[in-house]
């Protein structure tokens, strides 16, 4: 209703005007044409309009009027009002939200420094590390035995010159530490998977074969919880860590810190068998005396799983290891000069108790075990040199002798011409009972040398050495390493007695990695020779017996047999060269 009184308020100025102004243009203006305009006043309010409506009258006025002109003006005068209302708008809407905008900006630099906080606190709570193992070996004399490095699996006797590219060991540490004194550690594993997987049956007459064997698999090298504030009141004692879960060996990981040469060789007793990697609880720390900084000694004390991180626990016992180093001096770092270490090592086999139970002359794998090393270290920052001494019983095993690449009548798979017609050294042989020939398989050995290794009484000695030296303002480093193994040495004179020996350079790239080029050998030192089934039965080699079900040369009931010989008992040689890197981050 306001706007239609000030079109009409309009109106009536512009008829005004048009009559006062526009005298004398219309007189002077002959052209132009005189018109009659009606135009229409309200009784009440007197204002005039251009339309007849309720309680108006007419009233006429000469002139030369342009009504569309008017008309024109009128519409053009609200519109230019009505942009204005708008643009007021507008202009009062971008002001209101520049005051919030403003607000907003002021609310969120208060927020930033929390944010800041929060982020710089997560970084330091968490880290991510990762190492991985890389190398190309060249085996010029293939034989059977233990690994070189962890799953470095090769095809044995027979295949010199074999070499390959490998992917040895990947791993991703992931550290998560909410508190200074509380940490969790996961670390996952990238490893060469080997075996024979049997096809997957499909229905009642199909079946599809296995793509597992080979494969790049995963699995969890790392996970435990980690505090480190549990004797801290104590101040010789202060740093002390109890930990829980799937965690470094005692002596294993100590001893390749100190070796400094993880990447390109295995440490002795790692080399026999004894896994890095244990599920169990542990007290670890320093022993710091006198107020000072100086560590006078460090130790390690856990119990574990009768497994180890990559195999299931079976057993109802578990087994205890402890590692105790002195600096006589006081080290200054990890290492420093002279120290001394002792460790230990006692459990049982990792069988169910119903089998443990069982009441047999000679326990094998089902006995206990035990594992002492004497270390003599000496460490500076330019050179290191380690002696060791090693004492075990039933400790090394078939298994382990075999872990690199075996024959395969140690899996389970007779090899040679069975003989199947006849009597062969003291036995009867047929189809349904065929016998093991004495050559061109390796049945027999592999029997004598179960006879060593696994009958429950065998006691292990060796001695290492390991060390290296930092060439003074170069890159290089010059490494090498000794072990001389005795598997049994109640065996008089035993065929698996062996020396394993590594040497080589190594150049640091940067801080991030390394690479090396190295010799890596295992040398059964004793001439080739044979022993008498009767001396073998001394141990647990039972003649007559069926292995892979084949009947094994002797016969207790047979005069004579007993004195046959397994001939060919020392086993070959391995040599390769290795060049191996190594990314640490």
């Amino acid at each position: 209703m306001k706007l239609y009184s000030k079109i009409t308020l309009s109106v009536t100025a512009i008829v005004v005007c048009v009559i006062w102004f526009d005298q004398p243009s219309l007189a002077q203006n002959s052209g132009s044409a005189v018109t009659t305009v009606t135009l229409y006043v309200d009784r009440g309010t007197k204002q005039v309009f251009l339309e007849p409506g309720p309680n108006r009258i007419p009233m006429k006025v000469l002139g030369a009027v342009d009504t569309k002109a008017i008309a024109a003006q009128v519409e053009q005068r609200v519109s230019d009002r009505t942009h204005q209302e708008v643009l007021n708008l507008v202009a009062e809407s971008q002001a209101r939200q520049a005051v919030g905008q403003q607000a907003l900006q002021r609310q969120v630099a208060a927020m930033n420094p929390a944010w800041s906080s929060y982020l710089a606190n997560f970084q330091n709570k968490f880290r991510l590390g990762a190492l991985a193992y890389l190398n190309w070996g060249a085996w010029t004399h293939a034989g059977y035995g233990p690994y070189f490095l962890d799953n470095l699996n090769t095809p044995g006797v027979g295949n010199n010159l074999y070499n390959s590219f490998d992917l040895n060991r990947l791993y991703l540490n992931a550290y998560f530490t909410p508190r200074p004194d509380l940490t969790l550690r996961v670390t996952p594993e990238l490893y060469r998977g080997w075996g024979a997987v049997p096809a997957s049956k499909v229905g009642p007459a199909s079946a599809v074969g296995s793509n597992l064997t080979g494969d790049l698999n995963l699995r969890i090298k790392f996970a435990y919880v980690q505090y480190t504030g549990l004797l801290d009141d104590i101040t010789p004692l202060k740093g002390a860590a109890i930990t829980f879960g799937a965690q470094q060996n005692p002596l294993v990981p100590w001893e390749e810190d100190f070796g400094q040469f993880r990447y390109v060789y295995l440490s002795p007793w790692n080399y026999l068998g004894m896994s890095s990697s244990q599920i169990g609880v542990t007290l670890q720390g320093p022993i710091r005396l006198f107020g000072g900084e100086a560590t006078y000694a460090d130790y390690n004390f856990g119990v574990f799983d009768s497994g180890n991180f990559n195999t299931a626990e079976q057993a109802d016992t578990k087994q205890v290891m402890g590692r105790f180093t002195v600096y006589p001096f006081g080290a200054r770092w990890r290492y420093d000069g002279l120290g001394l270490t002792a460790f230990y090592n006692y459990g049982w086999g990792n069988v169910a108790p119903a089998s443990n139970s069982l009441a047999t002359p000679l326990k094998g794998a089902h006995s206990h075990f035990n594992r002492i090393a004497a270390l003599v270290h000496y460490a500076t920052e330019q050179w290191n040199l380690l002696g060791e001494f090693d004492y075990g019983q039933n400790a090394f095993q078939l298994a382990n002798l075999y872990n690199g690449s075996g024959p395969a009548d140690a899996f389970g798979t007779a090899t040679g011409s069975a003989l199947t017609t006849g009597t062969h050294l003291g036995n009867s042989c047929s189809t349904t009972t065929p016998c093991y020939p004495l050559f061109g398989t390796y049945g027999p050995q592999v029997a004598a040398y179960s006879a060593f290794l696994n009958n429950g009484r065998a006691r292990e000695i060796g001695v290492d050495f390991l060390g290296h030296y930092h060439i003074p303002h170069t890159k290089l480093t010059l490494f090498g390493m000794f072990q001389w193994f005795m598997p049994n040495d109640h065996v008089p004179e035993n065929p698996l007695d062996f020396q394993r020996f590594v040497v080589g350079i190594s150049y640091q790239v940067n801080e991030y990695l390394r690479i090396a080029l190295d010799s890596q050998n295992l040398l059964f030192y004793h001439d080739q020779f044979g022993l008498p089934v009767r001396a073998l039965q001394r141990f647990n080699y039972v003649p007559g017996s069926k292995l892979n079900g084949q009947v094994l040369p002797g016969n207790k009931a047979v005069p004579g047999s007993l004195n046959t010989v397994i001939p060919n008992l020392v086993p070959r040689d391995t040599h390769a060269f290795f060049l191996n890197m190594e990314f640490a981050y």
